[in-house]
């Protein structure tokens, strides 16, 4: 497997920037050291990458990012990435059990608390009540984040911590969404450091 190229089924502006954004960080680079197949995605539009037959039997979801690397397929860019990272290895990656449930619990927190909030403000949902909403919703999840990036630099790590696929993750969501629609982090200066 070690000779076979990472392939990632994905668009750059998709969640699958997550997995193209860490395979960048180890120095990659797309199309010479890992194989990116553009399935388009919900900003451009899809394309018929998705309804071929080779896809579905990865993902029958017809979900975007996909991984294959060998005999290894995976859907879901959390799981992608912490993949990829284990697989490179190196300071990226959890260096021990606790590192990587700590990984994973931000990874899923990213996912699951933060983009339920922000993407629904990407597409414009409910206008100016929705993002209302939303912006409600998330003050109390970046509170609890700016508290705990307290005199830290990152989230995974003795002392200031260090870069891991946990950044990855949450910036992929807070820094990506936050920045496409003019998301005000004042209020929380460490999440916006």
């Amino acid at each position: 497997m070690a000779e076979e190229k990472i392939t990632i089924y994905g668009h750059q502006a998709s969640r699958a920037s997550r997995p193209y954004w860490l395979l960048r960080e180890y120095g990659m680079t797309i199309n010479e050291d890992f194989i990116e197949v553009d399935t388009g995605g919900p900003v451009t539009g899809y394309n018929e990458v998705r309804d071929t037959s080779e896809f579905l039997a990865l993902n029958p979801y017809r979900l975007i990012p996909v991984m294959k690397h060998g005999e290894v397929v995976l859907y879901e860019s959390q799981a992608i990435c912490q993949y990829i990272a284990e697989y490179l290895g190196g300071p990226l990656c959890g260096q021990d059990l606790a590192e990587r449930a700590r990984i994973n619990m931000y990874g899923l927190s990213s996912i699951s608390n933060f983009e339920p909030n922000f993407l629904p403000m990407v597409f414009r949902q409910g206008g100016a009540e929705g993002r209302a909403k939303f912006e409600s919703n998330l003050e109390p999840l970046l509170n609890a984040l700016n508290a705990e990036l307290k005199d830290r630099d990152y989230l995974i790590g003795s002392e200031r911590g260090r870069f891991t696929v946990a950044d990855v993750m949450m910036a992929s969501t807070i820094g990506q969404y936050g920045r496409a629609v003019k998301f005000d982090f004042t209020p929380w200066p460490n999440v916006k450091a």
